[in-house]
C-alpha cells in the first residue's frame, strides 16, 4: 500500500514539472494506485468476494494500472518540450521502458 504510490510520487518529482502540474498529476495517480492495489488484493489472496473470482479481480485492477501508464506516458511526453536533447532521449527511453514493463 505504500510502495506503489511513493514510486509514482518520486517519478513525478523527477519530471521537474510546475507545482500545479505535479499536483494535478498526483491527484490522478495516487487514487488510481490505491484503486489498483485494493482491487488487486482479492485476486492475489485468491478471495471469492461477492461471487467474483480471482481472475476478475486481476482484470479489475488492470484498469487503474492502464490509466496510470496512460497518464505517465502523456505527462512524460509533455515534459519533453522543456528538456535538453540529452534528457529528451532519456525520457523517450523511459517512456518505452514503462510500456515494455
Amino acid at each position: 500500500l505504500l510502495t506503489v504510490p511513493l514510486l509514482l510520487v518520486e517519478l513525478v518529482a523527477v519530471l521537474a514539472l510546475a507545482k500545479a502540474a505535479q499536483s494535478s498529476i498526483l491527484n490522478r495517480l495516487v487514487p488510481a494506485a490505491a484503486a489498483m492495489i485494493v482491487l488487486g488484493y482479492p485476486g492475489d489472496a485468491k478471495l471469492d468476494l461477492w461471487g467474483i473470482g480471482a481472475s476478475w479481480w486481476g482484470l479489475f485492477s488492470t484498469i487503474p494500472f492502464l490509466y496510470i501508464l496512460y497518464v505517465l506516458f502523456i505527462e512524460l511526453g509533455k515534459s519533453l518540450t522543456r528538456q535538453s536533447e540529452a534528457v529528451q532521449k532519456k525520457v523517450k527511453l523511459l517512456r518505452l521502458l514503462l510500456i515494455a514493463t
